[in-house]
């Protein structure tokens, strides 16, 4: 019978976090711990309890896991000093709970004598765990839901920074809802983004011509928004061995954002690294995994990835 209680702990700076230990039966235990990384704000549940699900499936399998809030989040002390979510989240993409995750790993450590570690998230767990690992041997593997390659900001304005694909299913849904009287309540009400609408328009009509390559070697990318981390941080864990799952849902942005500022910028390095990591995406999903059908499907597919690379 597998056994759940209450933690609490100190991260680096002496602050105390709170979590839940899942301990799996002792006679299936794997010397390998699972750390579920908050996403976000949404603490260590996660949007539709998703996180105690996946616990429940991680410990049948036979992984201690462990899910904790980050500090100033959830039931964990310390302060948020951020006005604006989107600060927040830029501080979390570059590492704002790296220092959080590996008091949690010293922890679990100390406590179970253990020294193998996955680390595993959404959105915001899942680019911490990637900067966690990073240079950090004891994290074997990273299952990342939704990770984000981009920063945000709340003085940024994201319609400059739309991909292609972004770009297609925002112009096919504004297709669609022309006939809806609300859409147009909305547009005439000041309540749509004028911007990214306008930014639609001049693509589709006035289509950008392809600069030179010379061109673009001396103009470079000034406007870009890529999380200049993302990519050291990943070649660092695939170029060691270690395994990645990436998994994304159909609806999000962030895949487009992945294919079209990471797939496309790194197509020929990636194809050596293609035995160490895995993405999938989940057909019409949303960011949240809010539907218990897409959430099977990702207990599934992260279970099959477990047992091929760690059983």
């Amino acid at each position: 019978m597998s056994n759940t209680y209450p933690v609490t702990f100190d991260n680096q700076d002496g602050v105390r976090l709170h979590g839940i230990m899942h301990e799996p039966d002792a006679a299936i235990r794997k010397p390998v711990a699972i750390l579920l990384l908050s996403p976000g704000v949404k603490m260590r549940v996660a949007p539709h309890r998703l996180y105690n699900k996946m616990a429940a499936r991680l410990v049948e399998l036979g992984y201690p896991v462990f899910r904790f809030d980050f500090y100033g989040l959830g039931d964990a002390e310390g302060d948020v000093e951020e006005a604006m979510l989107a600060d927040l989240y830029g501080s979390i993409q570059i590492g704002r709970y790296v220092g959080d995750t590996r008091a949690a790993m010293q922890w679990v450590s100390e406590k179970y004598d253990i020294e193998r570690f996955l680390l595993a998230g959404l959105c915001g767990g899942a680019i911490t765990g990637l900067l966690t690992a990073k240079g950090d041997a004891r994290v074997e593997g990273l299952l990342g839901l939704g990770i984000p390659v981009i920063l945000d900001s709340a003085k940024m304005d994201k319609s400059r920074f739309l991909t292609d694909g972004e770009m297609n299913s925002l112009h096919q849904r504004y297709i669609r809802k022309l006939f809806s009287p609300k859409y147009w309540l909305r547009l005439l009400t000041f309540q749509s983004d004028y911007k990214v609408i306008w930014r639609i328009l001049k693509r589709k009509l006035m289509p950008p011509k392809e600069a030179p390559a010379d061109a673009k070697k001396v103009q470079g990318e000034p406007d870009d928004n890529t999380n200049p981390l993302f990519a050291p941080a990943f070649f660092d864990m695939v170029d060691s061995g270690r395994k990645i799952l990436f998994i994304f849902s159909g609806s999000d942005r962030l895949d487009w954002e992945y294919e079209d500022k990471f797939v496309r910028r790194y197509a020929e390095r990636l194809k050596q690294h293609e035995p160490h990591f895995k993405v999938t995406t989940i057909p019409e999903a949303n960011h949240i995994l809010s539907m218990s059908e897409w959430q099977q499907v990702m207990l599934d597919q992260s279970t099959d990835w477990l047992n091929r690379h760690f059983s």
